[in-house]
């Protein structure tokens, strides 16, 4: 997982401990795409699933990756967001690998004005 990414560079053993707290296999994690970036002063850190049938007949542009786990970096903490499918493609024990209930999502920053 080396990467320029700060909060894998820098909370790789506090990402673990997430996931195990919550049920979650970090192999699982890692083995996923990631993006990362910075807004509004806030470092992120998505985690993507790929679901190989889709792109069988040619680059889909239009469906993004769902997002598995977020992981943000706000003053010096990380916050984590799981979706509804973060059990689904991550649960450590496959008897709990299920779709859930997308947790509450607090916004980050004000949506924009048009």
């Amino acid at each position: 997982m080396a990467d320029n990414c700060k909060i894998l560079k820098e909370y790789t053993g506090a990402i673990k401990k997430y996931c195990v707290e919550n049920g979650l296999s970090f192999d699982k994690l890692r083995a996923n795409t990631y993006c990362y970036g910075k807004i509004d002063g806030v470092d992120d850190l998505i985690f993507l699933h790929h679901d190989p049938e889709k792109g069988k007949r040619g680059l889909m542009d239009e469906t993004p990756m769902p997002a598995l786990l977020e992981i943000y970096l706000e003053n010096g903490n990380l916050r984590f967001v799981q979706t509804d499918i973060t059990h689904k493609y991550l649960a450590a024990d496959e008897n709990e690998a299920k779709e859930r209930t997308a947790a509450k999502r607090t916004p980050i920053r004000e949506p924009a004005l048009a």
